[in-house]
């Protein structure tokens, strides 16, 4: 049964590729219409599954190829939607569901309020990449869905908390608050730099890809193990292994990691988005009993409470104005949301059933629905009506960053020129001195990024000798560029890897 629903969802995510469409949201269609077959054997979804094996990786690989430039940068729109959003939908979905659902009390509904407030960071990079939005709005999206499902999580662990044992106290509640915050990102941030401390022991690539899988669950689970903030543990770590890993891999690491992450990122946003969509029988498994233009209803009001609340606090609290309706409009819901609404306990203390437990299990699969489904299929649409201005600053910093690099390289050979032959300085010289002369043309004509161009063939060992010590030139000349922040990580990425392409070609000798 495995195999054949990740069979299927392969075929579904190809197809959806190869149509130019999101492929996470015809996952969620795919696994609906596979959970309303007849005989299909019911998938329930075990929350640790996606809390210990789904989630770590995702939130490292996004926070690894974050700007931490950018995040600062753009850290007050950042923190207010991870912060004060999810307090402010926490709170709108428990008066909502307070005023219209006969018995249901303040904890119940805030406990629901947590659940459906953080949008999803699978689903939100997996639909915006590609779509050249503006960069701020890039930004200001891809921080909130680092940070978001820790602040949600808390207010959904106090909630419960409430409910189970039937007292609350806010002394209690804020020294637990400080040490999930501050001791989740203090272990992310010690476990990182542990880890760079001890990278330059391993010397093996494939010892080293795998450690940065390590890495990422090891930071996850010491700081659950605590009562900390896994996702805090994680993004730190992961943000502080994209800050050193210029300096930790070697050309052939970056590369051959980079395709080991790419592949196992799709694969868990294949299996996220699938578990969605095969949810379906179970959810309606349990709320039988319930009228269903009343289960309606209350589907449709609190799905619209968390769309609009969002809508109207991005446009208060936003200095982003261009694209604005943008960042309102990207807070799709998914599977972390499910997965708290699983994990709820089935009993009190006291040995009473918790209350409302499936109502608020439907209720979540509703909202991540509406969102995945009326959002994400609109969302691509609503960007090319807006007709956002295009957004050259990447290109830009790339640019300046090549004719930085190229520069470097040319100042680094005129101090080697005694240690190679004469025609093989002149050949790499004249290399350099094209594209010089290639970029400075192309910063003139504003025409946007050009790719690196690669000789032919290294023709002699003092020839590679050369190159590698002008890569290592360009190299440095880079991440000096990022470390004084004129360039973000996304340009040092880019530049970083046509390096790294033509490096891994030198003779290992």
């Amino acid at each position: 049964m495995i195999f054949a629903i990740l069979l299927a969802s392969l075929l579904i995510a190809l197809a959806a590729k190869r149509m130019g469409q999101p492929y996470p949201i015809a996952l969620v269609i795919g696994g609906l219409c596979l959970a309303a077959i007849p005989g299909v054997p019911e998938v329930t979804l075990d929350p640790n599954v996606v809390f210990y094996v789904l989630l770590p990786p995702v939130l490292f690989e996004a926070a690894y190829f974050t700007s931490w430039r950018d995040l600062m940068a753009q850290r007050r729109p950042v923190l207010m939607l991870a912060f004060g959003l999810v307090a402010a939908s926490s709170a709108a979905v428990g008066a909502v569901c307070v005023w219209l659902i006969p018995g249901m009390n303040w904890a119940t509904g805030i406990t629901l309020g947590a659940i459906v407030s953080p949008p999803d960071a699978a689903a939100a990079t997996a639909i915006t990449r590609g779509l050249r939005l503006p960069r701020r709005i890039v930004q200001i999206i891809e921080g909130e869905s680092l940070v978001n499902d820790a602040s949600a999580l808390t207010i959904y662990r106090f909630a419960v908390a409430a409910i189970v044992t039937g007292s609350f106290l806010w002394s209690q509640a804020t020294i637990a608050f400080l040490w999930i915050a501050l001791g989740g990102t203090a272990i992310g941030i010690a476990i990182g730099y542990a880890y760079v401390w001890l990278f330059p022991k391993i010397k093996d690539v494939e010892v080293e890809i795998l450690s940065t899988f390590a890495l990422a669950y090891g930071s996850y689970i010491a700081a659950e193990q605590v009562h900390a903030s896994g996702v805090l543990a994680c993004v730190a770590a992961g943000l502080i292994l994209g800050r050193s890993s210029s300096n930790l891999f070697t050309a052939t690491g970056r590369i051959r990691g980079a395709a080991v992450w790419s592949t196992a990122i799709f694969l868990c946003n294949v299996v996220i988005f699938a578990l969605i969509g095969l949810q379906l029988r179970a959810v309606l498994r349990d709320v039988s009993g319930y009228p269903p233009e009343m289960l309606l209803g209350w589907c449709a009001a609190v799905t619209a409470t968390v769309i609009l609340v969002r809508i109207a606090w991005v446009y208060v609290v936003s200095p982003c104005r261009t694209g604005l309706f943008v960042v309102a409009w990207t807070g799709l819901r998914g599977v972390v949301s499910l997965a708290a609404a699983l994990a709820l306990p089935t009993e009190t203390e006291s040995g009473l059933p918790f209350p409302y437990r499936s109502l608020v299990l439907l209720l979540t699969f509703a909202v991540i629905l509406v969102t995945l489904l009326l959002q994400g299929l609109t969302l691509r649409p609503i960007i090319r009506l807006l007709r956002l201005p295009a957004d050259r600053t990447s290109e830009e910093e790339q640019l300046a960053a090549r004719l930085h690099a190229a520069e470097s390289a040319l100042e680094r050979l005129l101090e080697l020129e005694d240690t190679a032959p004469r025609h093989v300085v002149d050949r790499v010289k004249g290399f350099f001195e094209d594209r010089v002369a290639d970029v400075r043309a192309l910063q003139e004509l504003e025409s946007g990024s050009e790719q690196m161009e690669r000789p032919e063939e290294f023709q002699s060992l003092a020839e590679q000798r050369l190159w590698y010590e002008l890569l290592r030139a360009e190299r440095t000349a880079i991440i000096e560029l990022r470390r004084q922040k004129v360039i973000g990580d996304e340009a040092l990425h880019e530049i970083e890897n046509e390096i790294d392409l033509l490096e891994a070609r030198l003779s290992p000798r």
